[in-house]
């Protein structure tokens, strides 16, 4: 399938936010989430998604199921891989920085390895124990895993109307704890004894609304919404005031859009996907259909372009710089700003773009190998 480079920028633009998120500087709690109650995360996850539904289908109506089945499956075992090569440098170099030299930010990161290492190695390998940074690799594998389930069912007599009603539920569930009454479950009759906090800070049950929406809007809802939004009555009006309503309240409203976050932390908590969360990106991504589409195919940008189409790549080498430079945060446990904050933003974002340049010069040099030979 032919490269999208609206695609690209997009994802070059969301690896630069999910930079700044993860980096340990004095900015990335305002700057990690600039469109409102919305993160990279939301917006990868989604579109990683559309794409996962896209290709299937294609290559469903090509090849047959399990050939489009074989590829997801493909796509999950080097995701995997991924989380293995993160996993071995987590246990090793950083814990052992982080013993040597005492730097409480990763040992708290890594409290259940350091408490129980033989059981925490285990648990990360079979993904159920999930450290911050580390949790979100594990999702998308489990994600694509159950893609060809959800697919199935899309096109059985169950259709789309189904599978997104079952995954509204299972989304409301978690809502009012579904997950840690599971977990209790599980402690309970099987001797679960990986404490919640440690399986990762994404909420799956709810997280998968996102998933299975993406899979929809890639397979079927791309063209649809497109219709709804051109056809009139003011929806694209209504998802741009919302859009705007979002991104206001949240940076006048402080980082959390509220006064008392505590108090309405139900309404924006990024880990069940809160209500306002599934709101904002619903009303963003009409917003970037209808007014968006255009300029992204006129406008271009080669160096988001580059970042996105090295992803993956660029993905697992911004996680294991974010957690080499947390090693950098002393005892006192604090963010840092200034001018080492600027540097660590610096390094941080120079490791993305030198990925990115690294895996294109690869690319053309074995597109060059493997051209035909002139007569």
């Amino acid at each position: 399938m032919q490269r999208n480079p609206t695609i690209d920028v997009l994802r070059g633009v969301l690896l630069l936010l999910m930079t700044m998120t993860h980096l340990p500087t004095v900015w990335s709690s305002t700057l990690g989430q600039p469109l409102g109650f919305i993160s990279a995360a939301e917006g990868f996850v989604f579109l990683s998604a559309c794409l996962a539904g896209k290709i299937f289908v294609a290559q469903q109506e090509q090849k047959g199921l399990l050939a489009a089945s074989r590829w997801i499956f493909g796509r999950a075992l080097r995701l995997y891989l991924f989380h293995l090569a993160l996993l071995l440098l987590t246990f090793t170099v950083i814990a052992w920085i982080a013993s040597t030299y005492e730097r409480p930010a990763v040992r708290n990161l890594l409290a259940f390895y350091f408490q129980s290492p033989q059981r925490a190695m285990l648990g990360s390998a079979l993904l159920a124990y999930q450290p911050p940074l580390l949790d979100i690799l594990p999702m998308y594998v489990l994600f694509f895993l159950v893609t060809p389930v959800v697919m199935s069912a899309a096109a059985s007599r169950f259709g789309w109307g189904g599978v997104l009603a079952v995954s509204v539920g299972a989304w409301a569930a978690a809502q009012f704890g579904l997950r840690t009454a599971m977990y209790a479950l599980l402690e309970r009759f099987v001797g679960w004894d990986i404490p919640v906090p440690a399986t990762g800070a994404f909420d799956l049950l709810a997280w998968q609304l996102l998933w299975v929406l993406g899979l929809w809007f890639g397979a079927a809802g791309f063209g649809r919404t497109r219709q709804v939004l051109a056809s009139g009555g003011g929806v694209l009006n209504i998802a741009l005031a919302i859009s705007c309503a979002l991104l206001l309240w949240r940076h006048v409203g402080g980082p959390r859009g509220f006064t008392d976050a505590a108090r309405y932390f139900f309404w924006i908590d990024k880990w069940t996907l809160s209500p306002v969360r599934v709101v904002n990106l619903a009303a963003l991504v009409c917003v970037c259909i209808g007014f968006g589409s255009d300029l992204m195919r006129r406008v271009r940008v080669p160096a988001l372009e580059m970042l996105g189409r090295a992803s993956q790549w660029v993905f697992v080498v911004h996680i294991a710089v974010a957690l080499l430079l947390l090693c950098l945060i002393g005892q006192d446990d604090q963010p840092l700003g200034g001018t080492n904050g600027l540097l660590v933003m610096g390094v941080g974002y120079l490791s993305l773009f030198l990925t990115a340049d690294i895996y294109r010069r690869i690319g053309a040099w074995r597109a060059g190998r493997n051209a035909p030979t002139p007569a």
